[in-house]
């Protein structure tokens, strides 16, 4: 505070007017010994009224060290790493909380810088507890390998190029996924009489995740394996 007063009246104009003439308004001095044991040359023995000038100058300091505190310390809430008093502020704007986000913590998706990599995508799955790996395939007109048309393989209205991404999700290594009973899907020649038919596991939230980062034009399918 009292830095402040000192700048605030070192910029006041010069002159008497200002009492500048001899330095600055003064603050008043109160009585520190009695004049009557002591020299009032070497010790404080004398009072001085503060002047009124002073009084006003240093009232608005007190406003101006407030405003100073309060910009220092918004400065501090432009990173997330530092952010105290806007921390709901800045989860609106980042839309947190969200239980489909693949980037759940606030600062961890400020950080995030994205792209369209397989690499990429198992390490946002494997923060969420999903173990995947994914295979890239182009769908050509006519025929999907080697991405030659042969005669009688194309089909009218087939979209030329489509990209198409295989997430193959190892269950056994995804800590994320809850087994409820079967969670295989069933297949022809592994049926037993009697047994539930079975829908195959449920991964919506692995694709809820998925879907918020991998690019729109992209298909996804998604299979499981239980690692045997």
């Amino acid at each position: 505070m009292d830095d402040v007063t000192s700048g605030v009246l070192s910029l006041l104009p010069r002159g008497r007017a200002w009492q500048t003439n001899e330095g600055a308004p003064m603050p008043g001095q109160e009585i520190g010994f009695s004049p009557d044991a002591f020299d009032g040359d070497a010790y404080s023995a004398t009072r001085t009224t503060v002047s009124i000038l002073y009084q006003y100058w240093r009232s608005y300091a007190v406003v101006l060290h407030y405003l100073t505190q309060r910009l220092c310390d918004l400065r501090m809430e432009f990173w997330c790493q530092s952010v105290k008093e806007t921390r709901d502020e800045w989860m609106v704007e980042y839309g947190l909380p969200d239980d489909c986000d693949p980037f759940p913590d606030l600062c961890t998706k400020v950080a995030a810088i994205g792209g369209t990599r397989c690499e990429y995508y198992q390490a946002v799955a494997a923060r969420s507890g999903w173990s995947i790996e994914c295979n890239e395939e182009i769908g050509f007109c006519g025929s999907r390998a080697g991405g030659r048309a042969f005669a009688g393989r194309a089909r009218a209205g087939r979209v030329v190029g489509a990209a198409a991404l295989r997430i193959i999700v190892h269950l056994n290594e995804s800590s994320a996924f809850q087994p409820r009973g079967r969670y295989l899907a069933s297949r022809a020649g592994r049926m037993r009489a009697g047994r539930r038919v079975s829908c195959g596991p449920d991964l919506s939230p692995l694709k809820c995740i998925l879907s918020r980062i991998v690019h729109a034009e992209i298909q996804l399918t998604f299979e499981a394996s239980n690692g045997t």
